[in-house]
């Protein structure tokens, strides 16, 4: 197959990557927002593995019937024949990594995952950035399966995929999950004033945000505001008391117990290891 045409619906939405390196075996994309034109939302599904890394939150994510955010620091895999795509319009800056079927079978048997599968998002290592940096500029097609191995040994685990929302919440749930996406900076904030743009009552719209979503509003908005915290982040020169209120968290003690609780690593030792 052309894996180029993997990367978006048709040519004229992969058009709008910044930039594409396509091998036989692994085509590589960067897009960056750009204002002036966007890649459209759109579903879709291939042959090949594809793997997704935000460098902005993007906003809802489709991998099946699941609809979910892509928050940064984490690679989302796109196992083969799966439906995924966008919801809307994209607004975000991300690699975009397609790799050939069987090249990745091959590399997984070597590695001993033969029978293993991408089940769920996983953090994304300073040596898969680095690996995928210095391909980009030199095009050295030696680093093609030091990528793949990196993706394959620190992407592959037992854990089940919690994608699997409930559709029938779709219309009153997408406004909702609009305005937390236009207003999660504000520290004053609540869920409260989110579940009035679902014409749910309070208490209904957090069953229905669980079952729509697979996750607590709560959680959703944290999971928001600690993804713009992981591309403040890359700032050395602010400090994390900066960091949390730029990310919409009134003190820092609050935005460092969110953080550790949802990330599994504290603000300071997730700069150390991943930044």
């Amino acid at each position: 197959m052309n894996l180029r045409m993997a990367h978006g619906l048709n040519e004229g939405e992969i058009e709008t990557y910044t930039k594409i390196i396509t091998t036989n075996v692994f085509s590589i994309a960067e897009y960056k927002s750009n204002a002036k034109r966007k890649m459209s939302s759109f579903t879709h599904k291939h042959e090949a593995y594809e793997f997704i890394i935000p460098f902005n939150t993007i906003p809802l994510m489709h991998y099946e019937n699941a609809i979910y955010i892509g928050e940064v620091g984490y690679c989302y895999p796109v196992n083969p024949n799966v439906m995924h795509g966008i919801e809307f319009d994209l607004d975000s800056n991300l690699i975009d990594i397609v790799i050939d079927i069987k090249y990745l079978d091959e590399i997984k048997k070597e590695l001993g995952f033969e029978n293993k599968y991408f089940y769920t998002r996983f953090l994304v290592s300073k040596e898969l950035i680095t690996f995928i940096q210095i391909y980009v500029i030199t095009k050295n097609e030696e680093l093609i399966k030091k990528i793949v191995s990196t993706l394959i040994n620190d992407g592959l685990s037992l854990d089940k995929d919690a994608r699997k929302p409930d559709k029938k919440y779709f219309t009153n749930m997408n406004e909702s999950i609009i305005y937390m996406m236009n207003n999660y900076l504000d520290p004053d904030l609540t869920i409260e004033d989110i579940s009035k743009h679902s014409n749910y009552t309070y208490t209904y719209f957090t069953k229905a945000f669980k079952r729509y979503m697979s996750d607590t509003p709560i959680n959703h908005l944290n999971k928001l505001r600690l993804s713009k915290a992981k591309e403040l982040m890359k700032n050395k020169s602010l400090s994390l008391e900066q960091i949390a209120k730029m990310s919409g968290y009134k003190t820092q003690s609050n935005f460092s117990e969110a953080f550790k609780r949802i990330v599994g690593i504290s603000p300071i030792e997730y700069r150390k290891k991943y930044l």
